[in-house]
């Protein structure tokens, strides 16, 4: 197929461990989605953004999909999913940002940290060193922040301090190759003395693509994560080359450029070992304890990702 079809993964250029043991687990998590399809003008008091219907049925597909493998979806009267309403930064930022932010929270509407595993789906930009996701009204307690940030200088966002242990980041530019570095940093809380850690980060590199076409890929997501290796369902379910077919009809080619979607899986470790082995081996229904450190990282690609808005993936930025 091509070297631009090679599943590769790598590590941040650190020599390996020799041993790594874990206590991995079976058991149903919470799961959550959210998710803006509708949008709010700036005009009308909102925080901007072009309407994308199409994108709460792509993040639902997965959370489905979780809820029919025996994940908890949260209880009768209120489900662990939201989509549009209002949809603000509190239920992402955590209190050491800002003493009104309740990523942890419980009851309705429940944070972020509060789930196991969610899915965010919100239009998103390469915000210098981290991905920030645009929400749909701006946050009054919050200083009016219309913004999740997540990574890198930013220490708006810091998750699994209190559960979260798996994210998909649906949205564009969430985990561009120049920012791989800094997403582990906000894989904690440092601020408290809490010892737990986020696992996996999922995102993309570049622009992705919105459309009702790909809910079984995200639907095929959840499925294959409980199969195999997250990471693994993850990459090869939203790899899209655009290489191919371009003089005829191209299905995939949204933009007019014949560019790719490029899927990024993202876990870390306390060796580099560690790390390896949990993107290569943790699923859904066996996960692992929380990494005991976020010095080391990889991530799992296909080599020679060229998508729309950013550089072929590994480049110059």
């Amino acid at each position: 197929m091509g070297t631009r079809n090679k599943l590769l993964w790598a590590a941040n250029a650190i020599a390996l461990a020799a041993t790594v043991t874990f206590a991995p687990g079976a058991w149903a998590l919470y799961v959550g989605m959210y998710a803006i399809g509708d949008n709010v003008p700036t005009a009308s008091g909102g925080c901007g953004g072009d309407d994308r219907p199409s994108w709460p049925g792509m993040a639902q597909a997965w959370w489905d999909e979780m809820g029919a493998k025996g994940h908890y979806q949260g209880p009768a009267a209120n489900r662990y999913k939201y989509v549009d309403g209002n949809m603000i930064v509190r239920r992402f930022c955590d209190p050491q940002h800002d003493p009104d932010c309740r990523d942890y929270q419980s009851s309705y509407p429940a944070g972020v940290d509060w789930m196991d595993a969610a899915i965010i789906a919100t239009h998103g930009w390469d915000d210098g060193d981290h991905w920030g996701g645009i929400m749909r009204w701006p946050d009054p307690a919050v200083s009016n922040e219309c913004a999740l940030r997540f990574g890198g200088s930013s220490t708006q966002s810091r998750w699994g301090d209190s559960y979260l242990m798996f994210v998909i980041a649906s949205s564009c530019q969430s985990a561009d190759d120049d920012n791989l570095n800094g997403i582990r940093f906000r894989m904690q809380d440092t601020a408290t003395s809490s010892s737990r850690r986020m696992h996996q980060f999922d995102g993309f590199h570049g622009i992705m693509y919105i459309s009702s076409s790909f809910n079984g890929d995200y639907k095929e997501t959840a499925k294959d994560g409980h199969s195999g290796s997250i990471a693994n369902a993850w990459v090869t379910n939203h790899f899209k080359n655009n290489s191919v077919g371009c003089a005829g009809y191209d299905p995939w080619n949204w933009f007019g450029t014949c560019q790719d979607q490029c899927p990024i899986a993202y876990s870390i470790g306390s060796s580099g070992a560690d790390a390896q082995y949990r993107l290569l081996n943790e699923r859904y229904n066996y996960t692992f304890s929380d990494p005991t450190s976020v010095n080391y990282y990889w991530y799992m690609y296909y080599e020679g990702c060229n998508p729309v808005g950013e550089n072929t993936f590994g480049s110059a930025d």
